[in-house]
């Protein structure tokens, strides 16, 4: 661990603050603010147009979550308000039965899976139905849950940002940073696109958009796009420093430079398939299969020399 500490006080002195602190104050704040903004036009309207841009809001939240690292009581958040391959509850029944019961909204709705943005899409997406009172008093009480879990976010990440006190050393914060990274493209590449696509061990040959993240209101592409742009925000070229910036320092330029190519190459894929329609994603697939190895196996492994080289000339 001593190799990696050497390298980024190095980085240190090229003028900015640690790259954590960076990405929270140009990436993850902003990112939760429009969050909230986009759920607090939801709320007002009940709309499905608000509710697809909150989808695309929320998810560029959740692809780069880092106020766990940050304060561990909120390392649960991202689950309390998103169920996306979650356990195996059957939400639909148990909104049914919310629906029809005569109990106050917030007494039926005890528990968080009854509250998430899957919740929201259920009760705006079931019919072509305008909204009745007993629906709106449910989906009220998912809202402020849901508010409420982003602004715990949201003032992690300002209180982070404002204090600059950088309780997130440059290890731990770049370890936090590439984890979620190559978790995130894992995900897409299995769950958001390979199940459905019946393109994972799993589901092999049986393709089905149900399996899609947001079946209900066709915004599974659209949670996809936001995943990218989140990832874009953090390793593409940016006016501000951000995850990329430290890993060109360190001598991982050429190993960038591959990553921005294979994320590009996904948004190209993705943009010739119709909307939510997984059975010709082929070759989106396989885009986010070199998308995650470009970070596996060729920035880590560069980084990783890097400081090695590091620890032996300074030894």
């Amino acid at each position: 661990m001593k190799k990696i500490v050497i390298l980024f006080m190095f980085l240190v002195s090229f003028g900015f603050s640690n790259t954590f602190t960076q990405v929270v104050r140009n990436v993850s704040l902003p990112n939760v603010n429009k969050a909230i903004q986009d759920l607090e036009s939801l709320q007002k309207s009940y709309s499905k147009d608000d509710f697809k841009k909150f989808v695309y809001s929320w998810k560029k939240v959740q692809a780069l979550y880092l106020a766990g690292t940050i304060n561990s009581d909120y390392i649960d958040n991202p689950r309390y308000i998103d169920i996306f391959h979650e356990g195996h509850e059957d939400i639909v029944t148990q909104l049914d039965r919310a629906i029809k019961s005569t109990d106050d909204a917030q007494i039926t709705l005890f528990k968080n899976s009854t509250k998430s943005i899957n919740a929201v899409e259920y009760l705006l997406y079931k019919d072509d139905k305008k909204l009745t009172k007993r629906e709106k008093d449910l989906l009220n009480v998912m809202f402020s849950a849901i508010l409420s879990h982003l602004k715990e976010v949201q003032e992690v990440y300002a209180d982070y940002a404002k204090n600059n006190k950088e309780t997130v050393d440059e290890e731990t914060g770049n370890a936090a940073i590439i984890n979620t990274l190559i978790d995130s493209t894992y995900k897409l590449k299995e769950w958001r696109v390979g199940e459905p696509a019946g393109l994972t061990i799993k589901y092999k040959d049986k393709p089905d958009n149900k399996r899609g993240e947001y079946y209900l209101s066709q915004q599974s592409f659209t949670a996809i796009k936001a995943i990218l742009d989140a990832h874009d925000d953090v390793i593409g070229d940016k006016k501000y420093k951000n995850f990329a910036t430290m890993a060109v320092y360190s001598g991982a330029k050429a190993q960038v430079i591959q990553v921005r190519k294979a994320l590009e190459k996904v948004k190209q894929e993705l943009a010739k398939l119709k909307t939510d329609d997984f059975s010709n994603a082929q070759d989106l697939y396989q885009s986010m299969v070199d998308f995650h190895n470009a970070y596996y196996l060729s920035l880590i492994e560069q980084l990783s020399v890097t400081a090695k080289i590091l620890e032996a000339d300074g030894d």
